[in-house]
Order: C-alpha cells, then structure tokens, then sequence
C-alpha cells in the first residue's frame, strides 16, 4: 500500500481569517439613493447588469457587467446607475482583512479573467445558501466563501502578504481609544467590533493578546477606576455616580466595584476619607 501523507501547519501569527460579514443583491430602482458612504469591512461587488460608475475616494470609474470591485474598509465611495441601463450587482461584506490603498494609482475595478464565471458562479452559490436558509448553510455558504478567496489569492487579484498584524494592533487601539472616551455610554460587541473591522470573536481574541483583558472586562474596569475618581473627590452619591461612570444600576455598579478593588464603594470612600485626615495619601 501506497500513502501519502500531508500535514496541515497552523500558525497563529500567520492566520488569515477573513469572515462574511454579509451579501446583499442590489437593483436600481427609483429609490436609489447614491449617498456617499464607507463601511468598517471591505467590500466586493460584482457587476450583473447595466452601466453606471464607482465613485471611490472622490474618483469615477465606468463600471458595466463582469467587472469585479473591491473597495477597502473605511473608504468613501458610492454607485451610480444609468437610468437607461440599471445596475445590478452582488455585493459581498468581509471583515478581518485589510486592502492596501495606494490613493494615486488605485483602481477598484479588478481584471478576474477566465476567472471570472467562475467566481460569479461561487458568489451566487453563497447568495443561495443565505437567502434558503436550509440546513447547515452557515457552514456551506462558508465553503463557498473561501474558495472564492483562495481563487483570487491565487490569481494575485488580492495580496494577503501585508503587516496584518500591524492593522490589527491598530485597530483594537482604536477601540480602547473609543472605549477610553466613551466609557460611561452603552457598548455592544457588534459596535465595537465595526469599530475594529473584525467579528466579535476576532476582536475578543485580539482584544485579549493586546490587553490581557476582554473588551467588557476592559470597560468595566475603566468605569471602576473612573468610579474611584468621584468617590474620593466628590460628593455624589453612591447612586449618581454609578449612573456618571455607564453602570445600569447601584447594585451592579457595588458588585463589579467590589470585584475590582475588594471593598464596597462606600468602604472605599471611607477608607480614603480616613487616610486623607491622617495624612497618608
């Protein structure tokens, strides 16, 4: 007996992950409305019918069927349709990447080739899958997603060989630097991870390897410490301050005090109240 045997290498600081973050078929219809705009995650469309231009970055390029569009996370752009020829397009939203934007010489407007039914095809298979919603179609709709993926990688239409790394770390910055300033408003996962154009899971691992905390543990430990600011420098009551700092609620706001610093809110402002008298602080 013949075998061959070959072994799957993982590393995780080689890990490219992208993820579907959604897909939608778009008509012109009269309720078009061609507002500028930028996404948190790239975005690739591809062109079924009709005529019309893509604006990206304040630049127009004639866009008609067959052509493939990629535009790169936060990013300005939107598209115009001919009235006489309508656009119609799939367009597909993928986070946990990044697109290398050149701002003189980019074109979003990409040669696919003899690749090119072939992706329509994989892109279609995908819109099927999401819109029937049969058994198991998460997990179809994503093996269809990433052989599109490995095809334009493979026919250099992307380059994956970037400082990802780089553009994460940069990104979870941006979501301590927004938690940091906005730590007393409410906070979902799916915001911060549109912040960070990452899934949740993504952001929570990244988040963690960064930090060494979750993103909700960073948060309330920041209104914790926030918490403490008032209580030895205020008067506010207990309750008010559980409000100033983002916490639902006095009681909540206590049992997360106390899980961060061991003591009550209120033994915390007496203790300090008690050392300010003799001198110690």
């Amino acid at each position: 007996m013949s075998t061959a045997r070959f072994e799957v290498i993982s590393s995780k600081s080689d890990t490219f992950e992208p993820e579907l973050r959604y897909i939608t078929h778009s008509r012109y219809d009269n309720e078009w409305l061609s507002a500028v705009h930028s996404h948190s995650v790239a975005e690739m469309l591809y062109i079924l019918e009709g005529e019309g231009e893509i604006v990206v970055a304040g630049k127009h390029r004639e866009i008609s069927p067959g052509d493939f569009i990629i535009i790169p996370p936060h990013l300005m752009h939107t598209e115009v349709s001919s009235i006489a020829k309508p656009l119609e397009y799939y367009c597909l939203g993928i986070s946990d990447i990044s697109i290398k934007y050149e701002k003189d010489d980019f074109d979003p407007v990409i040669a696919l080739g003899n690749s090119s039914q072939n992706i329509l095809d994989l892109i279609r298979s995908i819109y099927r899958e999401m819109q029937k919603k049969q058994k198991a179609y998460e997990l179809m709709a994503k093996s269809y997603f990433y052989n599109l993926f490995s095809i334009l990688i493979r026919r250099h239409v992307i380059d994956i060989k970037m400082d990802e790394e780089k553009v994460i770390r940069s990104n979870i910055a941006d979501v301590k630097s927004y938690i940091d300033e906005h730590y007393a408003e409410s906070f979902s996962l799916n915001s911060l991870a549109d912040i960070a154009a990452l899934s949740k899971f993504h952001l929570i691992r990244q988040f963690k390897n960064a930090l060494g905390v979750s993103p909700m543990d960073y948060i309330q430990t920041k209104r914790v410490n926030e918490a403490k600011k008032l209580l030895s420098g205020t008067e506010l009551s207990i309750s008010d301050i559980a409000e100033a700092v983002g916490f639902s609620s006095g009681s909540y706001f206590t049992q997360r005090f106390r899980l961060v610093t061991g003591m009550t809110p209120m033994g915390f402002r007496s203790r300090y109240a008690a050392e300010d008298e003799h001198g110690l602080l």
